[in-house]
């Protein structure tokens, strides 16, 4: 393959929107990203990223076998859709194109590399970015669930949310503890037992929907394979004793999950598992990398779901949807997801 790979401005802009990122109006009370993200994380100028595409992307499906049966099973597929449950909905001229998808995925992979790539103090900050997004919206208008299956989606998404801050808080609890010399002895075994408990926490909710509104009992079964193995221990600065063989389990049983649960517009949730810094990175740093990155992608999927009336609307004007669509019944709506 040869030729340049160049992620456009209207790409980077529509990731960071993905994330709500984008620059806000003044009568929103939370800082904009701008007072706290360097420049280059919300610059305009398109950004080249073959080497992530051609390189780095290929080892990436290399190492992990499942993610190489995924890109096989859409790739030259015009029915790719139909391999997931969501796939019944007939495509017509608002679906988007598979082109569209991959650059969607390839720039948010570059938005999240660079975000993972700032630092602690960052991550702190982007956290409680995403914490202020979430409170101001909490007793506004909201959305309502379109079916029982939504609204288990949402109670989902609410308990995998705290349960990931409280990963974030034990990490802040952990470093804060290093920086004063006390991660040693029982501190430090009671903040790892806590990690370890929330980790398992987490695929125990997935475990669970895999046994009903996203029903899937043989990747239940992987699941309860990683609960049942053991977890290393955290070291003061964060490091996990963690095996390379559980991580990999690890992302093909995620990716699994998300396979035929996936149904939003954007590609945030392949993502966090396919992104180098997380399938390629040294296993010490996994839990995390993966706590930042899994709350960014909660907290955003949880506000966008929030979204209604004439923002809702224009939010989906951005993936060709035009107003007329939410005119129909909400169970006849086309909603755009990444197979459709």
């Amino acid at each position: 393959v040869t030729g340049r790979v160049v992620l456009s401005s209207a790409d980077l802009a529509r990731a960071r929107a993905d994330m709500h990122l984008q620059p806000r109006s003044e009568d929103v009370p939370a800082e904009p990203p701008g007072a706290f993200l360097p420049a280059e994380v919300l610059a305009e100028d398109p950004v080249d990223v073959t080497e992530l595409v051609l390189d780095t992307l290929p080892e990436v499906l290399a190492v992990h076998p499942a993610f190489l049966f995924m890109a096989e099973q859409t790739v030259g597929n015009d029915a790719f859709h139909e391999s997931v449950y969501f796939g019944t909905a007939v495509r017509d001229e608002h679906s988007l194109a598979f082109p569209a998808l991959c650059r969607r995925f390839v720039a948010s992979i570059y938005l999240f590399e660079t975000l993972l790539a700032l630092g602690d103090g960052s991550h702190r900050a982007l956290a409680h970015w995403y914490e202020s997004l979430y409170l101001e919206g909490s007793t506004g208008e909201r959305s309502r669930p379109f079916s029982v299956r939504d609204a288990l989606m949402g109670f989902f998404l609410a308990l995998k949310g705290e349960s990931v801050l409280a990963s974030i808080n034990a990490f802040e609890e952990l470093r804060r503890l290093d920086r004063a010399g006390e991660a040693t002895g029982v501190a430090l075994r009671s903040l790892s037992d806590v990690l370890n408990a929330i980790m398992r926490l987490n695929i125990c909710e997935a475990v669970l929907s895999n046994l009903s509104f996203a029903f899937w009992p043989d990747n239940a079964r992987a699941g309860m394979a990683l609960l049942l193995a053991p977890l290393g221990a955290f070291r003061a600065g964060g490091q996990q004793d963690l095996s390379p063989e559980w991580l990999r389990l690890y992302l093909a049983w995620n990716a699994n999950f998300i396979w035929p649960s996936h149904y939003c517009p954007d590609m945030m949730c392949f993502t966090m598992l396919a992104m180098p810094s997380l399938a390629l990175g040294p296993p010490e740093q996994f839990q995390y990398r993966r706590a930042h990155t899994l709350f960014w992608v909660v907290r955003s999927t949880q506000i966008t779901r929030r979204m209604c009336g004439a923002e809702r609307v224009a939010r989906a004007a951005a993936f060709g949807v035009p107003a007329s669509e939410f005119e129909r019944p909400p169970a006849e709506q086309q909603v755009p997801c990444f197979h459709c």
